[in-house]
């Protein structure tokens, strides 16, 4: 005999292709997936808050000591030069170069701090109104797709084998804590469930139509919350949970996609025309282009360091500008759309959110090899206009592929 009073279902309506799901119970390191474009919905992890906690006190803990210490010496015609993570912001700075400082200190080491503290307030145990929490639930959300620490460390490690052709480099007590601390902040940012600490703010469904899973929201006149994921009536403007407008569909958005793709084109013109780097020897000055970086390492035998910025600063631009045209293409103008189509163009998506990201090594290659070679009219080196273009491009981009609703390439499939 059934129950008189059944228990609450818990229902998921998936951000990429708007089918709703009833959730079954996830195991430790478990998640579970849309059955209809395999988008991860949910993770389970045993003791989220306490490893939560754990981890992100161990990466300011290393964080902090990576700031303390050298990072990495060369020495250069008997000079030794040292760097210092903080004194390479403050070698941008002193070259004017205010826009490349402002990037590196967000995307290295401000945003992740923030990031880390947020993770650490909400998994405590402090006495936080629900209006607090949401709050900085709500700053997390926007700044956790900034953070950039590993990519910054991968362009350590490129700038190696150039820095090898100046010098003898050397690496020093601040590079395994720093190495430690993008282990643990990437540790504790995949166990962190935001959907759990947004399930304590209110509940997820508010509404009170019965709910099928199986079909899409859209169907059952109710939208998703794209801030904190609540399960809304199509008609509600406005999150109850997270006070954040909305609409069915954010069609608008997909016009300034279109626009962003055009302006990332036109800035992506003279990243490749301008240097991104000037090299001052025996008082002449020279400048290199992105192109004559991998054209260099190529020719000095160092080709899959070659390979991997041409793969990231030439290569992976275009085709995200060329994925993402193609993504506003089909949401706004195919026709006789089939769910095998749509999962291709989800998958595309998904790639394009992934790898857009690390264009930004050659960015942080400069800002390491510069920030090391100074030895003033014998042998410096210093960023140019070129780095400030590309890195615009990065950044217009990622905004860009944020701004896309990739549940407009669902709409009217066949």
């Amino acid at each position: 005999m059934k129950s008189a009073i059944e228990p609450l279902k818990n229902y998921i309506l998936c951000h990429h292709c708007d089918l709703l799901s009833e959730l079954p119970t996830v195991t430790d390191n478990h998640k579970a997936i849309c059955p209809r474009c395999h988008t991860g919905l949910a993770t389970e992890h045993r003791h989220m808050k306490k490893n939560t906690t754990i981890y992100s006190i161990c990466a300011l803990i290393m964080l902090i000591l990576s700031c303390c210490f050298i990072f990495i010496d060369i020495r250069v015609m008997g000079i030794v030069n040292n760097l210092n993570i903080l004194a390479l912001a403050d070698t941008l700075y002193q070259d004017k170069y205010l826009s490349l400082t402002v990037l590196f200190l967000l995307l290295v080491l401000v945003i992740p701090v923030l990031c880390l503290i947020f993770q650490i307030i909400l998994c405590s145990r402090l006495p936080l109104s629900k209006f607090r929490q949401r709050d900085l639930l709500k700053w997390y959300g926007k700044l956790h797709d900034w953070n950039m620490p590993e990519i910054f460390m991968a362009g350590v490690l490129v700038s190696f084998v150039k820095l090898t052709s100046y010098g003898d480099v050397g690496l020093d007590q601040a590079f395994l804590p720093f190495c430690l601390f993008i282990v643990f902040y990437l540790k504790s940012y995949i166990i962190f469930s935001q959907r759990d600490i947004w399930n304590q703010v209110a509940k997820n469904y508010i509404g009170d139509t019965p709910l099928v899973s199986g079909k899409t929201g859209i169907d059952q006149n109710i939208r998703l919350c794209l801030c904190c994921h609540s399960i809304l009536p199509a008609n509600l403007a406005r999150c109850p949970r997270c006070k954040t407008k909305g609409q069915l569909r954010e069609r608008k958005k997909i016009q300034w996609t279109i626009a962003l793709i055009f302006t990332s084109l036109l800035l992506y013109i003279p990243a490749n025309m301008y240097g991104v780097m000037n090299t001052v020897f025996l008082g002449s000055l020279s400048s290199s282009t992105i192109l004559d970086g991998v054209i260099y390492m190529w020719q000095e035998g160092d080709y899959p360091v070659a390979l991997v910025i041409f793969a990231a600063s030439v290569i992976i631009p275009v085709l995200k500008i060329i994925a993402l045209s193609w993504l506003c293409y089909f949401a706004l103008a195919a026709k006789n759309k089939t769910n095998v189509n749509c999962r291709k163009m989800n998958k595309l998506y998904k790639m394009v959110e992934f790898i857009g990201r690390w264009s930004m090594i050659d960015v942080f290659v400069v800002s390491v090899v510069s920030a090391l070679i100074r030895n003033g009219e014998m042998m410096s080196v210093y960023p140019y206009i070129g780095a400030i273009f590309f890195a615009s491009v990065v950044v217009v981009t990622m905004i860009a592929s944020h701004k896309y609703d990739p549940r407009l390439i669902w709409d009217n499939v066949n």
